[in-house]
């Protein structure tokens, strides 16, 4: 797939595909990233991740919150609040502390008041972290697999600390700003 000339287009059209069938962004990253190395999958996931929520944010809006609400339940009603008052800020938070499925969370958020605009400026931000980090991280994998040896694994076990310090120090740092609290 590497090497050939339409694979960003399949990849992007993978990442849609995928969203349509609740398939865990996270596990798209690392493949993308498996295959394409640490740049241009960091590149091309974050095109198809974004192309994806566009994909399903238009089928929320399309759908309406009564239909939305009674697929995604309950429970994401106030994460429907809290798009669509905080608009950008929201979304940035709910990609970088995940607290439902990321499809739903698309479909939530299409048939909330959020704009298009602040839905996609916010997803693109908030994922940007979190896919250098699996970057990163896949990438350091790849490196031990194929070259194990103290180095590597060194490497590899930094990158991980690394990963999960700034991703609690973030967790934290949200919380006392009151962005976190029991989840949707």
């Amino acid at each position: 797939l590497k090497q050939q000339p339409w694979a960003p287009a399949i990849v992007l059209l993978g990442y849609v595909v995928a969203g349509f069938l609740v398939v865990p962004v996270t596990v798209l990253i690392v493949a993308t990233v498996f295959v394409f190395g640490p740049w241009l999958g960091s590149l091309y996931a974050l095109a198809g991740a974004s192309l994806s929520a566009a994909a399903t944010y238009g089928v929320g809006r399309a759908l309406g919150r009564d239909v939305v609400r009674r697929l995604a339940g309950p429970r994401l009603n106030r994460l429907s609040r809290l798009l669509g008052a905080r608009g950008i800020v929201a979304m940035v938070t709910v990609r970088l502390l995940p607290v439902a499925p990321y499809s739903i969370v698309n479909l939530v958020a299409g048939a909330t008041h959020i704009r298009a605009r602040d839905f996609l400026v916010g997803t693109a931000i908030g994922l940007s972290p979190g896919i250098a980090g699996i970057a990163l991280f896949t990438d350091s994998v790849v490196a031990a697999i194929r070259e194990p040896g103290a180095l590597t694994l060194a490497i590899l076990a930094a990158v991980a600390a690394a990963v999960v310090l700034l991703a609690i120090a973030l967790r934290r740092w949200l919380g006392r700003r009151g962005a976190v609290d029991e989840g949707p």
